[in-house]
């Protein structure tokens, strides 16, 4: 396989995802995302900060962006699936420290559940329901844990025939998850030692 198309593909998975859709949409309505809220320039802020509607169309094109690159990637380049899957994680990237904020960005939710929506689309419905759930429970770390890992399990179980592009793609991706929500975590684990000394 050509290295050179490889890099191509990655640099634009990376480009298309930096495109900060949130900070565009609330701009078009007089808001700084960055300013407002949790501050963080994702669908999540915007949908609470600028309104629901918008909120709802910074996910769409959030998960577009990697949905976009994957299916290019797939359909015309026709690499191979651990290349789409980096070209999906390429995409997260860009949206997590985007090149045209400064490298700075959302969590990646969004543009994360797009490569799972297009690799792993039997298993989406898993991961979007895990989401969900542990959101709600946020603070409590034995929850967080048991979602992530039931979620892994399920996602291995359903495509266990897929194990040689997947569990090297999951690592990677795992792993940039983490980087990306270091602060949640380190902010879940300060709550859940407040829990423990009262």
């Amino acid at each position: 396989m050509d290295k050179l198309l490889i890099i191509f593909l990655l640099i634009a998975g990376y480009l298309v995802g930096s495109i900060p859709f949130a900070a565009i949409i609330s701009r078009m309505k007089g808001v700084d995302i960055r300013n407002v809220g949790s501050k963080n320039p994702g669908a999540a802020n915007v949908f609470r900060a600028v309104g629901k509607p918008y909120g709802i169309i910074v996910w769409i094109l959030d998960m577009c962006k990697s949905l976009v690159v994957m299916f290019i990637s797939d359909r015309i380049f026709h690499v191979q699936l651990f290349i789409i899957f980096l070209v999906g994680i390429a995409a997260v990237a860009g949206h997590c420290w985007s090149i045209f904020m400064r490298f700075r960005g959302g969590k990646g939710v969004a543009t994360s559940g797009g490569v799972f929506l297009y690799l792993l689309p039997w298993a989406f419905p898993i991961v979007l329901i895990a989401y969900f759930l542990i959101q709600k429970k946020a603070r409590s770390i034995p929850v967080v844990v048991s979602g992530f890992f039931i979620s892994l399990s399920l996602i291995f179980l359903i495509y266990r025939y897929e194990w040689k592009w997947l569990a090297p793609g999951m690592a990677i991706f795992l792993v940039l998850a983490g980087i990306a929500n270091m602060e949640a975590i380190k902010e879940m684990r300060r709550l859940a030692m407040r829990e423990k000394a009262k």
